[in-house]
């Protein structure tokens, strides 16, 4: 009697095991990739000033370090990677920077790493003012050549990748200092260059996927008086979106950014987030601080594009096909 109770518990072992397996082979299948994200540019994306500097650098991997500091980092891709971990969004973030230069360092001197099949996702920022009318110290030509030679590069390897080019936002130092580029008009003026430049170079190639609106944000936060237009002119109660410097992002700025990145690149709206978010509490931005520009961001990648926070907008699409990128002329910016 005792072998045949063995003989039937082993048999009933063998059919829950049976059972079991192919349900739990089947957990495993489903499990979603991570994506893997790659970020490209300079000091505009890393923040240079602490606390942005040095945030969560353990969580990224960086593929180039930049000439002028070195030592664990995380920037805006690190903020990005904290957005992702907290929507529950699998992304497997990297960052390839070179302080100071263009995207045609990019590629002379690290097409290596750009050329792999293992991108999904690729940022390129561009020099802040490449971008720019060659009348206004810029160089639009070498910038649409270059992203467009990267752009190939990306797809030669991974044709189903999909591209963003990160719009940067408008410099105070180009602005209110004398014998600058834009001294004497107003911000807006250059925020619409940069505008038109972005934006213009994803619409004459076809094959980006988006345009994160980072720099029209910095002018819709201005608008509506969440933050300061002249960091040479502070105004209290107003945030001050640029650091020390007077061009390179405070944490306020760098934290705008990556929900503006955020946002346009997962369609998860950074709303959501809500104010006690982790990565502002990290950067020392309070928790009315962190909804004001969580609803700035939101708002401007709205307006750019009204289904980008919709379920189908999030669906991958294909690096050969075309996408229509909308453009308002620049008194119309969303």
């Amino acid at each position: 009697m005792l072998f045949s109770w063995l003989r039937l518990s082993s048999f009933n072992a063998f059919v829950l095991l049976g059972l079991l397996g192919p349900l739990g082979s089947q957990a495993q299948q489903t499990q979603p990739a991570p994506n893997t994200i790659l970020f490209v540019g300079n000091s505009f994306l890393h923040g240079r000033y602490n606390p942005v500097f040095n945030y969560n650098p353990e969580t990224i991997t960086i593929e180039r370090v930049g000439k002028q500091k070195t030592g664990a980092w995380g920037g805006i891709p690190a903020i990005f990677k904290k957005f992702a971990d907290q929507a529950g969004l699998a992304y497997e973030v990297h960052f390839q920077c070179i302080n100071g230069e263009s995207l045609k360092l990019h590629y002379d001197s690290a097409r290596h790493t750009l050329q792999q099949p293992r991108w999904n996702t690729v940022v390129l920022q561009e020099h802040s003012m490449y971008p720019l009318p060659a009348r206004r110290s810029g160089r639009p030509d070498t910038f649409r050549d270059y992203s467009t030679r990267i752009e190939q590069a990306v797809h030669q390897a991974n044709p189903a990748a999909r591209l963003y080019f990160y719009q940067t936002w408008a410099r105070a130092d180009q602005t209110y200092l004398p014998g600058k580029a834009y001294s004497g008009l107003p911000l807006d003026s250059m925020t619409q260059d940069l505008h038109r430049g972005y934006y213009g170079a994803a619409q004459a190639n076809g094959r980006f996927a988006g345009v994160a609106p980072a720099g029209d944000a910095w002018l819709r936060a201005m608008q509506a008086g969440v933050a300061m237009r002249n960091s040479y002119q502070p105004e209290a109660g107003k945030l001050n979106l640029w650091g020390e410097d007077h061009y390179h992002p405070s944490r306020w700025g760098a934290y705008l950014n990556a929900c503006v990145l955020f946002g346009e690149i997962t369609g998860y709206d950074p709303r959501r987030l809500g104010p006690n978010e982790q990565a502002a509490a990290a950067l020392g931005i309070s928790p009315a601080d962190a909804a004001s520009l969580q609803r700035v961001a939101a708002e401007q990648v709205l307006g750019a594009r009204p289904n980008a926070f919709s379920a189908t907008s999030r669906q991958p699409k294909s690096g050969k096909s075309k996408v229509k990128i909308k453009s308002k002329p620049a008194r119309e910016l969303p």
